[in-house]
């Protein structure tokens, strides 16, 4: 039964990192490197 639980909170885990890293994506192409003082008013 742990090792059943180990293997989906693995699964969970990596769906959730690949989720964060597609969102990391779109809000660095949304927020330009160069320009760090937007502070909201794009």
């Amino acid at each position: 039964m742990a090792e059943k639980d180990d293997e989906t909170l693995k699964m969970e885990i990596d769906e959730i990192m690949s989720t964060v890293d597609a969102i990391m994506e779109k809000v660095a192409r949304v927020i330009p490197e160069d320009k760090p003082e937007t502070d909201g008013q794009g």
